[in-house]
C-alpha cells in the first residue's frame, strides 16, 4: 500500500525522450529519480519501454508467460500495458499497478514483454482520445507524488505522444554524435507540432544535456558549442561523463547510490539536477551540501 502524500501539491511530470537509442534515457531516469528520492521527495517512474530495463533496474520486472503475451491468459499483476489496454482512470485502478521499489520514496509502474502488444490494443479501441490515455491515468494519482518521470522507448509513436501529452516538461539526453543530434531535432519538432496542432500549453521542452561525455575530445567540444549556439538556454552545461559504473548498474541491476555513491555519475547528475532548477529550494540546498561534502572527502 502506498503511503499517502499529506500535501495538496500536484506532481511535476517529466518525460525523458530521444528517438535515438543508446543515449542514456533509462539511466538518466533512474539516477535523477534516485537522487530526488534521496532528498526525501516522493517519486513515481513510468516504464514506457517494452525492453523493460527500468523495471529490471528497480527489481520490479515480472516475466510474462507466452500465454499472457498472446492474450489468452490474464496476468497475475497488471502493469503499464494494461493501463493502456483498459484505459485506467480511477485512482484505485492506477494505484493497483504502482509498485514500491526497494528505494525509499521511489515507486514505479513497470513494463514487461506483453507491452509489445500495447500499440495494437490502442489501435483496436476506436472510442475516446488515444493521445491522452496516460494523462488521464496519471491525473488520478498526481497528488500522491512530488515528481513523475516517464522513461520512453527510442520511437516516435502513440506511446511517445501520450508521454508528451501527460508531461509538464520534456528532457532529452544526447551523445556527442550526429545521430543523437538528429533525434534531438526530431523530438523538438514533435513537441512543437503537438502543441500547435492540439493547442496545448502545459508541456514545454526543458532542455538537453550530453551523456557518456569524453570531455577532452574534439568532437565533444565542437558539438557542445553547436548545442549551445542553437539551443541557448535550453542546453545544460553539465555533461554526464563516461563512467563504467553506469554500465555496471545496468548489468547488475543495482541502485547507483547504493552501488557506487562516490562515482562521477552521481556527482554529474547531482550538478545537472541543480542546473535543471526544478527542485524546491530546501531540497536544492540539501543536494548542494551533499555535493560539497563529497568534494571534501
Amino acid at each position: 500500500m502506498m503511503e499517502k502524500n499529506k500535501g495538496t501539491k500536484t506532481a511535476t511530470v517529466i518525460s525523458i525522450i530521444n528517438n535515438k537509442g543508446g543515449v542514456g534515457k533509462t539511466s538518466s531516469t533512474a539516477i535523477l529519480a534516485e537522487l530526488m528520492a534521496f532528498l526525501g521527495l516522493k517519486v513515481l517512474c513510468i516504464d514506457l519501454d517494452e525492453q523493460s530495463n527500468l523495471s529490471m533496474l528497480f527489481h520490479c520486472y515480472e516475466e510474462d508467460s507466452q500465454e499472457v503475451i498472446n492474450g489468452v491468459q490474464m496476468p497475475e499483476k497488471y502493469n503499464i500495458s494494461d493501463l493502456f489496454r483498459y484505459r485506467f482512470r480511477s485512482s484505485e485502478d492506477v494505484e493497483g499497478i504502482i509498485r514500491k521499489t526497494s528505494i525509499k520514496n521511489l515507486y514505479i509502474i513497470p513494463s514487461s514483454k506483453r507491452h509489445k502488444n500495447t500499440l495494437a490494443y490502442i489501435a483496436a479501441n476506436e472510442t475516446g482520445n488515444n493521445n491522452i490515455i496516460l494523462k488521464k491515468a496519471l491525473a488520478a494519482v498526481k497528488t500522491e507524488f512530488d515528481f513523475i518521470f516517464i522513461d520512453n522507448a527510442p520511437a516516435s509513436n502513440i506511446l511517445t505522444v501520450n508521454s508528451i501529452f501527460a508531461s509538464d516538461y520534456i528532457l532529452t539526453p544526447v551523445r556527442a554524435e550526429g545521430l543523437s543530434y538528429k533525434g534531438l531535432r526530431e523530438t523538438i519538432e514533435t513537441i512543437a507540432y503537438i502543441k500547435e496542432e492540439h493547442g496545448i500549453d502545459n508541456v514545454n521542452f526543458l532542455g538537453t544535456y550530453i551523456t557518456q561525455a569524453e570531455t577532452n575530445t574534439k568532437i565533444f567540444r565542437e558539438l557542445r558549442d553547436t548545442y549551445d549556439a542553437e539551443l541557448g538556454g535550453k542546453f545544460f552545461h553539465t555533461p554526464i561523463r563516461k563512467d563504467i559504473k553506469i554500465s555496471e548498474i545496468e548489468t547488475l541491476f543495482q541502485s547507483l547510490l547504493s552501488y557506487a555513491p562516490d562515482t562521477n555519475a552521481v556527482f554529474d547528475y547531482s550538478h545537472l539536477l541543480l542546473e535543471l532548477d526544478i527542485l524546491p529550494d530546501e531540497k536544492a540546498d540539501m543536494l548542494k551540501a551533499a555535493i560539497n561534502e563529497r568534494g571534501t572527502d
